[in-house]
């Protein structure tokens, strides 16, 4: 009987521990990101890094998708002579200066979807800011595959 609750024991003592090692991370499903930084590197180029998480891992445009809209959208900012930041309109595009990308599909394979990361996007465009602006900021959000977006983020302050 000594045996018999013994081996009950180191069975139940078993499943605990295995049920402990894989802890599920729980994230809303819309995503979640946060501003890491922003490297210049000169004036025409810039690295900025940001973190997310989302629950269900609907992060990225699917292989072929070629309809979809850019999934990371940052907004342009320039700094007023009154110093306050406002949206650049462009007079070439006929409305406020977006950089957009397209994130490709890092779904994680498996029951568990839930994602966390950092994304980091390369500002290759020239002009990366126009001369007459003596400081920048930029807007960022995140789509996800369903369609919803991110809260918004703020870099800091930039000066070209």
């Amino acid at each position: 009987m000594k045996q018999f609750k013994c081996t009950y024991f180191l069975l139940f003592l078993a499943a605990l521990v295995s049920s402990s090692c894989v802890k599920e991370k729980s994230f809303p499903t819309q995503p979640v990101i946060e501003f890491i930084s922003y490297d210049k590197h000169g004036t025409d180029s810039a690295d900025c890094i940001i973190s997310f998480k989302d629950g269900d891992g609907d992060i990225g445009i699917m292989d072929g998708d070629t309809i979809s809209p850019d999934d990371l959208v940052m907004k342009y900012l320039y700094k007023g002579s009154d110093g306050v930041f406002r949206p650049y309109y462009s007079p070439a595009l006929n409305d406020t200066l977006y950089y957009g990308y397209r994130i490709s599909d890092i779904t994680p394979e498996g029951q568990y979807k839930a994602l966390e990361g950092e994304i980091k996007a390369k500002l290759r465009s020239a002009p990366l800011y126009f001369p007459t602006h003596t400081a920048v900021k930029f807007e960022i959000k995140l789509r996800d595959r369903a369609g919803n977006w991110s809260n918004m983020v703020t870099t800091n302050e930039i000066n070209p």
